[in-house]
């Protein structure tokens, strides 16, 4: 693991503060197959709670219970629930660990809870707005090709952000119209995808990929690196796409088609999984889809499945 990277959002710690939770994060990375922006942002977590007990002189290992709950609330007033849920997840889990390694001898936060503030619905779009921003789109330049493939692969396949930038051409069955996917602890899983993402995908893989490359080639006289040539989705500098990348291209579409509303790479998957739980497909399959490892986090969409229908029936039963 590089050391200096690791360690520089925790730089304001002392060493044994970092080693600390280092090892902890080291441990979650070996027994759980935890991802690595998963690990990141525990490490982010656990450095801001170190940092705010450091503040008052305490130290993850002397820390008691009241000291931790006044330190985890207040972190939570500047996040959101969603974010307070993790960290305090992350706090519970590194204090299992400490316990069970013996480095204390009790458990301080296993009543420590969180703001209650409930999970928030993932926000979704309509098809008729996915087909605006691909509107925008054309066959003109490999730029765009690519655009729409990211569009319609994301919506159709149901991909994490993370799984649509280190797509790579050995994961693709064109045939089938499947893709072999890697996620989060390095579970595999296929996900099939439609006839539109097949015709975009194709388009830019054989008209739009390889001029984008090839621009990169003719600015710099080194080749590409040759764990860069397999990845399907490129930038315009014909390096791999980054979910920063992803993200802006997807706001500049929806500027272009005049969509005011806040849009994400993720908005297209939580709205794959709607949209099929909406057309009647079985939960289950969802969770395959999506490759979520427990049930319960896939059924959050059941929620915006109920409100689909009570919107619905609102809308058109003459007595609603």
């Amino acid at each position: 693991m590089d050391t200096k990277n690791a360690t520089t959002p925790t730089s304001a710690l002392d060493a044994d503060q970092l080693r600390l939770i280092e090892d902890w994060l080291r441990a979650r990375r070996y027994e759980r197959q935890i991802a690595e922006n998963t690990i990141s942002a525990y490490r982010r977590d656990l450095s801001l709670l170190a940092e705010r007990l450091a503040s008052r002189r305490i130290t993850l290992l002397t820390a008691n219970r009241e000291q931790l709950a006044t330190a985890v609330h207040e972190i939570a007033r500047t996040s959101s629930p969603r974010t307070e849920n993790r960290r305090l997840s992350a706090v519970r889990n590194f204090y299992k660990w400490l316990l069970r390694e013996r480095r204390i001898g009790k458990d301080p936060v296993t009543d420590i809870q969180g703001g209650g503030a409930g999970r928030r619905l993932p926000k979704v779009v309509s098809l008729q707005v996915i087909d605006a921003i691909l509107a925008v789109t054309s066959e003109d330049d490999p730029v765009s090709l690519r655009d729409c493939a990211i569009i319609e692969i994301a919506y159709s396949a149901g991909l994490r952000v993370s799984e649509l930038c280190s797509l790579r051409i050995s994961q693709l069955n064109s045939t089938e119209r499947v893709l072999r996917i890697r996620g989060k602890g390095g579970k595999e899983r296929l996900c099939p995808y439609g006839e539109a993402a097949s015709k975009a995908l194709a388009n830019y893989v054989n008209n739009g990929r390889a001029k984008i490359a090839s621009e990169k080639r003719d600015s710099e006289p080194l080749p590409l690196p040759s764990s860069a040539e397999d990845f399907v989705f490129l930038s315009r500098r014909g390096e791999p796409m980054t979910r920063f990348g992803c993200a802006m291209i997807l706001k500049s579409l929806c500027n272009k088609a005049g969509i005011t509303q806040h849009i994400t790479p993720h908005t297209l998957r939580h709205s794959f999984a709607t949209h099929l739980l909406e057309g009647g497909a079985d939960l289950r399959v969802v969770q395959e889809l999506l490759g979520h490892s427990s049930i319960s986090t896939t059924e959050i969409y059941t929620h915006l499945d109920r409100e689909y229908l009570t919107e619905t029936v609102r809308s058109f039963h003459p007595r609603g």
